[in-house]
C-alpha cells in the first residue's frame, strides 16, 4: 500500500502581514524622506552660497582693477551718471545694470566681448549677452531654474532677459521704517547701501567696515511674483535679470502678507524689491569681505537694515 502524502503547506504572505509589512514600509519612507529632503536642500544651499562666493570675488577683483565697485546702475543723463559712464568709457547714454560691469570675473568674458556698452542693455544687439542663462546667477533652490523675464520699456517692444535669483541690496527706506521703530538712528542718518545708481565706491567709503555691510542678498523668483511664504501669484516682478536698471533694490519692510509696505517683515514676505529666498528661515547673502552668511528670517529688522547701510556706524550685533 502507498502512503498518501500529507497535504503540501504552500508558502506565503497572509493578508494581515502583508498590511503590516506595507505599513512599516511607509513608516521607513515617513522617516527617511525629510532626512533626505534636508540633504539635498543643504546642498543646494552650499551652491547658492558658492554662487554669491563667486560674485563676492568678481568684486573684489572689480575694485583691485577700477579702485572702485561697480554702480548698482547707470540710468539717465545727468552729471552723476556722465561722470560714472567717463570713469568706464562708456559711450551712449543707454541704462545698464551692474551685472556686466563683474561677467569678465565670473567667467563670461565670452559674453562681456558681444555686448554693445554704447547701447542699452534692451537694445536687440546686446540679446545675446541678456538672453544667456548663467549658472552662477542662479540659486539651485528656486522652483524655476530657467525663467525669462519679458517686457516691453524704454522704447523696446518685448525684450527679454534671462532671470537671476540675485540682486543688489541698495539701502534702506528710512523715513518710513523709522516711526515704526524698525531702524536705529544711524540707519536713519546714513540709510544709503554700497552700490548706488549713478554711484561708485571704495572700500575706504564704507565706513562701517567691509564685513558689517551686505551688499548682494537673494531676491529670488522674479519676474514670478512670490508672497507668504513661497505662494506664486500672478503679474510680474522687474529686474530679474542682473543686466537690468531695475535689479537692485532697497530694503522697504512689508506686511506678512507681503502686499504693503512699511512694514516688520523683513525677509521672505514678498520677493517685490525686497530679500526673498527659497530655502527655509531665511536668505543668503553676500557681505563686503567676502563672506557669505544664511540670514535668518528672526534677525532683528534694525540689525539687517543696519547692515545693508554702509556708513551709519550702527551695532553690527544681534
Amino acid at each position: 500500500m502507498f502512503r498518501r502524502n500529507p497535504t503540501r503547506q504552500h508558502g506565503g504572505f497572509t493578508l494581515v502581514e502583508l498590511l503590516v509589512v506595507i505599513a512599516i514600509i511607509g513608516v521607513l519612507v515617513a522617516l527617511l524622506l525629510p532626512a533626505v529632503q534636508s540633504a539635498r536642500e543643504a546642498a543646494r544651499r552650499m551652491q547658492c552660497s558658492n554662487n554669491l562666493k563667486q560674485i563676492g570675488i568678481a568684486m573684489h577683483n572689480f575694485h583691485d582693477t577700477y579702485l572702485v565697485l561697480p554702480p548698482g546702475a547707470v540710468t539717465g543723463t545727468t552729471a552723476a551718471a556722465n561722470q560714472v559712464r567717463t570713469r568706464f568709457g562708456i559711450k551712449g547714454t543707454g541704462d545698464q545694470g551692474w551685472g556686466m560691469f563683474i561677467y569678465p570675473y565670473i567667467e563670461q568674458k565670452n559674453l562681456y566681448d558681444t555686448y554693445r556698452w554704447d547701447l542699452d542693455f534692451r537694445d536687440p544687439n546686446n540679446q545675446k549677452a541678456r538672453e544667456q542663462y548663467v549658472s552662477t546667477l542662479i540659486c539651485p533652490t528656486s522652483p524655476i531654474q530657467r525663467r525669462r523675464d519679458v517686457m516691453t520699456s524704454g522704447g523696446f517692444t518685448n525684450w527679454q532677459a534671462a532671470a537671476s535669483d540675485y540682486g543688489v541690496n541698495n539701502g534702506v527706506d528710512a523715513a518710513n521704517l523709522n516711526p515704526l521703530g524698525l531702524v536705529e538712528p544711524g540707519t536713519v542718518g546714513a540709510p544709503n547701501g554700497v552700490m548706488r545708481v549713478n554711484e561708485t565706491q571704495r572700500f575706504a567709503e564704507i565706513t562701517d567696515g567691509l564685513s558689517n555691510t551686505m551688499w548682494i542678498c537673494e531676491d529670488a523668483g522674479r519676474p514670478t511674483v512670490y508672497r507668504a511664504r513661497k505662494q506664486r501669484f500672478t503679474g510680474r516682478r522687474a529686474g530679474s535679470s542682473v543686466l537690468d536698471r531695475e535689479n537692485e533694490y532697497i530694503l522697504h519692510g512689508f506686511d506678512a502678507a507681503g502686499t504693503s509696505n512699511p512694514g516688520p517683515c523683513h525677509m521672505n514676505c514678498t520677493n517685490g524689491d525686497e530679500m526673498y529666498s527659497f530655502h527655509p528661515v531665511g536668505v543668503m547673502c553676500m557681505f563686503g569681505d567676502g563672506s557669505i552668511r544664511f540670514v535668518s528670517d528672526t534677525t532683528p529688522f534694525r540689525v539687517v537694515a543696519g547692515w545693508i547701510s554702509r556708513g551709519g556706524g550702527e551695532n553690527a550685533g544681534q
